[in-house]
């Protein structure tokens, strides 16, 4: 399933993070449906030397192994198209459920406030 959609044949800096990301979710649906390929996963893996890519990979396997269990489709094949279309992407986002509510809305991308911090706004009786 992941071989013939993808193919084995890439290089690291041929894969962006988002490609990276399809790729894994699929892995861990093919790993879900008792086709796991951990050498490829350690290729995907490899690519990213931070952190942050590296674990947003693996959380990417780990929620297309975790929808693969829990379709209720037996056949591998049918939850592989279930989950993943012809092209290799997702059907559903593979991450947004995977991340916890403070990390799945980035306070970065908020313009900050106006005004003291509230641990500078004092009360009344403190101000002379």
């Amino acid at each position: 399933m992941y071989d013939r959609t993808f193919g084995t044949d890439w290089e690291g800096t041929e894969l962006t993070h988002e490609a990276a990301i399809d790729r894994a979710f699929a892995l861990g649906v093919a790993a879900g449906c008792g086709r796991e390929r951990p050498e490829e996963l350690e290729r995907i893996l490899a690519t990213f030397p931070g952190a942050y890519e590296r674990s947003m990979v693996e959380l990417a396997y780990d929620e297309g192994r975790t929808r693969a269990l829990e379709t209720p489709v037996e056949e591998p094949e049918a939850v592989w198209t279930e989950l993943v279309d012809a092209a290799g992407t997702p059907r559903s986002p593979p991450l947004p459920s995977a991340l916890p509510g403070a990390l799945s809305e980035l306070t970065l991308v908020r313009s900050p406030r106006t005004g003291p911090p509230s641990s500078l706004d004092l009360p009344r009786f403190l101000r002379k």
